[in-house]
C-alpha cells in the first residue's frame, strides 16, 4: 500500500533526476523553435560533452570542474561543427528537410560508433562511484546529488528565460523565430542568430549530460535515447513552445520513475517508446487548453437603419 512517505520520496526523486531531461528538451525545442530545425544531431552533442568530461576526469585524473569545461567545450566545438559544416550549407543548398532530417541522423549515428570505437560499449560514469552521501529529511532520502541538480536546474532556467526577453541577442532569436525574413529586412543577421541558438543548446546539452554523467551509466547510445525522450517531450508540450516542452519533460520524468510502483524496472525503457507513439499519434499538435469564451457585448444601435428612413 503506498503512503506518504513513499509518494514524497518518489515525488522529490522524480523531480531531482528530471533536471537532466528538462535541460535536453529545452535544447531541443530551442533548436526547433528558432532555426526550425529537428535537430537529432543533438545525441551527437551530449556523447561529445559526455566523454569530454569522462576523460577528463575519470581518464585523467581532474577535478570535476575542469571536467564540466570539458564538456562545456566539446558540446560547443560539436554544435559549431554541426551549424557552419551542416545547417549552413544545407541552407545555402535549399535543401528540402527530408535531406537535413537524414543529415542529422547520420551524424548522431557516426559520432557515436566513432565513441563505441574509441571508447567501447562499456557503461562509464564522470566519477568513480555513484553513491552520493545522503540525509533524511522527515523520511525523504535527499542525496549530495539532488539538491544541486535542482538548484542548477533552477538557475538555467531562469538564465533563459531572462536571456531571451532581456538580452539583445536573446530578443533577435525570438524575432527570428516568429519570422526571420522580416527580422533579416530589419537588420537582424539570421545566420548569425542561428549559431548563437546553437551555442545556447550546447550548454544546456553540457549542464544535462554533466549532471546525468555523474548520475548515471552511459554508454554511446544512450545519447540517442535521451534525445528521444526530449522529442516526446517537445511534441507533447507544442511545437515552439519551450516552457511546455519543459514541463512535458518533467511531467514525464515523474512518470517514468513513478512505474517503478507498478511494473519492473527492466520495462521503463520501454516507456520512452510509448511516450513517443502516444506523442506522435495522439498530440501531434501538443496539448492545447481550452481557449477562454468571451463574451461579445452588441451594439446598442441596430445594424441595419430602420424601414423608410432616408440617409442625409
Amino acid at each position: 500500500m503506498l503512503s506518504f512517505d513513499i509518494i514524497a520520496q518518489i515525488l522529490w526523486t522524480s523531480i531531482a533526476t528530471s533536471s537532466y531531461f528538462v535541460l535536453f528538451a529545452l535544447a531541443f525545442a530551442l533548436v526547433l523553435k528558432v532555426n526550425r530545425v529537428f535537430n537529432f544531431a543533438q545525441a551527437a552533442m551530449m556523447i561529445a560533452s559526455f566523454y569530454a568530461a569522462y576523460s577528463a576526469v575519470a581518464l585523467g585524473g581532474a577535478p570535476g570542474w575542469l571536467g564540466f569545461v570539458a564538456a562545456l567545450a566539446a558540446s560547443l566545438a560539436m554544435a559549431l561543427a554541426i551549424e557552419v559544416l551542416g545547417f549552413r550549407m544545407l541552407r545555402r543548398r535549399r535543401a528540402a528537410q527530408m535531406f537535413i532530417f537524414i543529415f542529422t541522423l547520420i551524424v548522431s549515428e557516426l559520432v557515436a560508433y566513432l565513441a563505441m570505437l574509441v571508447f567501447g560499449t562499456w557503461p562509464s560514469t564522470i566519477f568513480a562511484s555513484l553513491f552520493w552521501p545522503v540525509t533524511l529529511v522527515g523520511n525523504v532520502a535527499v542525496s549530495a546529488w539532488d539538491v544541486p541538480a535542482v538548484a542548477v536546474l533552477a538557475a538555467a532556467v531562469a538564465v533563459l528565460f531572462g536571456f531571451l526577453r532581456f538580452a539583445r541577442t536573446g530578443q533577435f532569436m525570438v524575432a527570428v523565430a516568429d519570422n526571420p525574413d522580416l527580422a533579416e529586412l530589419y537588420g537582424i543577421a539570421k545566420e548569425r542568430i542561428y549559431l548563437a541558438t546553437m551555442m545556447v543548446a550546447a550548454v544546456l546539452v553540457a549542464i544535462g549530460m554533466f549532471l546525468y554523467g555523474t548520475r548515471a551509466q552511459v554508454q554511446p547510445t544512450t545519447a540517442i535515447d535521451l534525445m528521444l525522450f526530449a522529442i516526446a517531450a517537445t511534441i507533447i508540450g507544442g511545437i515552439g513552445n519551450l516552457w511546455g516542452a519543459a514541463i512535458a519533460a518533467m511531467v514525464l520524468g515523474i512518470i517514468q520513475n513513478a512505474s517503478v510502483l507498478f511494473i519492473p524496472s527492466e520495462w521503463q525503457g520501454f516507456l520512452l517508446y510509448v511516450f513517443l507513439f502516444f506523442a506522435i499519434v495522439f498530440l501531434p499538435n501538443g496539448i492545447r487548453l481550452p481557449a477562454r469564451r468571451r463574451l461579445v457585448r452588441k451594439a446598442a444601435a441596430p445594424d441595419l437603419a430602420p424601414a423608410g428612413t432616408k440617409e442625409a
